[in-house]
């Protein structure tokens, strides 16, 4: 390559390095660029110009002389004026600032910084590079705070009003902390998944639930139904305002401000202690409290978040009742024997009849000879295979082991609805088919069933409903959170 083409070469290439520099600068103008280099006194950073801008480090180093920034991070400051093709900048203007004055800031829009003095009517006197302002209450902070917080600390400010006669320096620190706030909130929305744990500061709390602030003033609920595994947790309860948790985020709808919250998820869960072992077994009577009452049957806590139910048919000791609320109320202290457990779904049957108990706890010959026939023992609780015996317009007979029938009821089966059930339910079991039972219950050689489906039907339901009962409230809103932020 000759030298005339190795200079065109370079020519083009110095050609289009200075389009893309930058050389035209205006005080006050907003500059984002990158750290090149920190040294004793200054912050040296690239903003696209022939050489780096320079930043005076005393603006952002602490007591002990560190700053935040490292080289390679991104910085954003205000330019203040430029000298010998040099670049100064600012993040905010200060005393010892000479070549900017309040004027230029105001028009600009650079934060000054202030210290605080006396409180007078209205607000607060601040002094700014020598010259008295006024910051009003409403401006000092995102919300009132005792005037003592203040006086005397130096914050950052803008300059809302400004007579070139220096005569009116009105100022507002509350602009500086929304700005700051919304590039933190801004961050957040990048960052924050559903999923994950994060940490924040209880605010408020309310019957509802609490609201717990993530940082920047975005704030979350934690609905009542997710404070723990336990029922009817009051917030009050178990937290209080001030209090620092990791709680887990569950949804997140930024375009309606909503931001829903767990802290039972932070938690370990019941059921998954039951599926590694425990001393809950099938045959244990325990104490429980009962928390529901439902046509279908009673609901009972053996601990916070482990809950089972006692069927209806379960309830009597042997006499038949129309609802739980003749034999129980909620709020009391009972004993049940756990019938089964299903981990796996959070499925736990209970029995408060003292008879079924002895079956289990005190019969065991009886269930080791049905075991012995492989068959499970005829009992509350139990899943048989039987055969369809005979159909009447009240229910289905089935034949289980050793010849005995027990009655599958109409009210326990889902069938369409005809002016005959009984050919409907002949449609829906023929005969000498198989079928999967449940024994709801055994008095003498009554036997009643149900189908595996019905009851999970029923626990289902009784989900549902408490979802809709302990979740019915709003998630929150941010709008109506930072109105109590004054940010509305």
């Amino acid at each position: 390559m000759s030298q005339d083409s190795k200079n065109s070469d370079f020519g083009a290439i110095f050609a289009a390095y200075e389009a893309k520099v930058r050389t035209q600068f205006q005080i006050g103008d907003r500059l984002r660029g990158t750290v090149t280099h920190i040294d004793r006194n200054s912050i040296f950073v690239d903003v696209g110009s022939r050489s780096d801008a320079i930043l005076d480090r005393t603006e952002l180093q602490d007591a002990e002389g560190k700053v935040p920034v490292k080289v390679g991070d991104a910085l954003e400051a205000f330019c203040i004026g430029t000298s010998d093709d040099t670049i100064r900048l600012t993040t905010r203007m200060n005393g010892s600032v000479a070549d900017a004055s309040l004027l230029e800031a105001y028009e600009a829009g650079i934060p000054v910084e202030g210290r605080v003095g006396l409180e007078r009517k209205g607000g607060y006197e601040v002094e700014v590079a020598g010259q008295k302002g006024f910051c009003p209450y409403s401006q000092m902070d995102l919300f009132r705070r005792e005037p003592a917080t203040y006086i005397g600390e130096k914050f950052t400010f803008l300059i809302t009003e400004y007579d070139s006669d220096g005569g009116n320096l009105v100022l507002s620190r509350r602009r500086c902390l929304e700005k700051e706030q919304e590039a933190q909130r801004q961050k957040l929305r990048e960052t924050l998944v559903e999923g994950a744990l994060v940490e924040g500061t209880v605010t408020r709390l309310m019957p509802f639930g609490a609201f717990v602030d993530l940082g920047a003033g975005v704030e979350g609920l934690v609905h009542v139904s997710e404070l723990g595994w336990g029922r009817g947790l009051k917030p009050e309860e178990v937290l209080t305002a001030g209090q620092k948790v990791t709680v887990s985020v569950q949804k997140l709808d930024w375009e309606n401000n909503r931001l829903s919250l767990s802290l039972r998820q932070t938690q370990e869960s019941p059921w998954s202690r039951l599926e590694g072992g425990s001393d809950y077994v099938v045959g244990r009577r325990c104490e429980g409290i009962v928390t529901k009452l439902m046509p279908f049957g009673a609901f009972v806590e053996l601990e916070p978040g482990l809950e089972g139910l006692v069927h209806i048919s379960r309830l009597g000791a042997g006499r038949r009742i129309g609802h739980p609320s003749e034999v129980l109320q909620e709020g009391q202290t009972v004993e049940v024997t756990i019938v089964s457990i299903e981990p796996e779904r959070q499925r736990l049957s209970l029995s408060m009849e003292d008879r079924r108990a002895a079956a289990v706890d005190d019969e065991p010959e009886a269930a080791a000879a049905a075991s012995a026939e492989g068959q499970p023992a005829i009992r509350a609780g139990a899943r048989l295979t039987g055969t369809v015996e005979s159909h009447r317009d009240f229910g289905v007979f089935v034949t289980l082991a050793e010849g005995q029938t027990g009655l599958l009821h109409i009210s326990q089966v889902e069938v369409e609805r005809t002016g005959n059930p009984g050919k409907a339910l002949y449609r829906r079991f023929p005969p000498n088919s198989s079928l999967e039972v449940v024994v709801l219950s055994v008095e003498g050689r009554r036997i009643s069933l149900t189908l595996p489906e019905t009851l999970e039907r029923e626990a289902e339901r009784q989900q549902v409903s408490d979802v809709t009962d302990q979740g019915g409230a709003s998630l929150g809103n941010l709008g109506d959170v930072f109105g109590g932020l004054r940010l509305e």
